[in-house]
């Protein structure tokens, strides 16, 4: 159950994670350092005090006092018929992907020609799919389990196979933020494990990352919409496949 230390952990990690120390956030708050290492170091905050680190954090205070690595309500998958109707609804799938990178309901309309009332019953569909909660003053809060992942070939891994990869690999990369790497040699069984676990670590890097940067507004106004894929395979090059002897 939460409690007041779970409140306090929470909170410290959340100053940690924006490199904000007591002195920063006594400055926001627009009081003494002191009186900010006294509430901490009693776990005795006012419920005014809370809110007014709540708002200096950019959270929910619901948010502080779940515990850290609660998972156990947090969506890891789609059903079908949820994956199809977000294939088939541009909007729906465009606040998915809004929601789920953290953004807010202003940082989708400044992007975005998509009427207030017309995001807010989106999130409010999404929210039935249970991929977020809509808090107060259309608060977003991502509801994804860590393990997330897209039904294997269902609508969304089809979707995306066909017009996400075609669209995303006809690019020459050479702009800044841009990055394409292609290698192509033999590997063994055991080196394609080490090379699944680099992979697997330069994944959990982008995660981290993506989740430290959501404070920034996205878009032109601090963060951009940035796409990753880490893939191999056993392959050949089309050409030399006609050459190949039967295994």
């Amino acid at each position: 159950m939460p409690n007041s230390k779970t409140l306090v952990n929470n909170i410290k990690r959340e100053l940690r994670r924006q490199n904000l120390t007591y002195a920063l956030l006594a400055e926001k708050m627009d009081i003494a350092e002191s009186t900010i290492k006294k509430m901490f170091a009693k776990s005795n905050f006012s419920l005014t005090k809370l809110d007014q680190i709540c708002d200096v954090l950019g959270v929910d205070l619901l948010e502080m006092i779940e515990p850290i690595n609660e998972e156990a309500n947090k969506l890891s998958s789609f059903t079908v018929g949820q994956e199809k109707q977000l294939v088939q609804d541009s909007k729906l799938l465009l606040i998915a992907y809004a929601a789920i990178n953290f953004w807010s309901v202003n940082d989708i309309l400044y992007r975005y020609d998509i009427e207030l009332d017309e995001v807010v019953g989106k999130l409010k569909i999404l929210e039935s799919f249970g991929l977020l909660d809509l808090r107060a003053n259309n608060r977003i809060r991502p509801r994804v389990s860590n393990n997330f992942a897209w039904l294997p070939d269902g609508p969304l891994a089809t979707f995306f196979r066909s017009h996400f990869l075609p669209d995303f690999f006809d690019h020459d990369f050479k702009e800044s933020g841009a990055l394409r790497v292609i290698r192509y040699g033999d590997l063994t069984a055991a080196s394609k494990q080490k090379l699944n676990r680099k992979c697997m670590e330069l994944v959990d890097l982008y995660d981290k990352l993506s989740f430290e940067d959501r404070h920034h507004p996205p878009g032109n106004r601090g963060r951009e919409s940035t796409t990753l894929v880490v893939a191999y395979r056993s392959w050949t090059i089309a050409p030399w496949e006609p050459l190949r002897k039967g295994d």
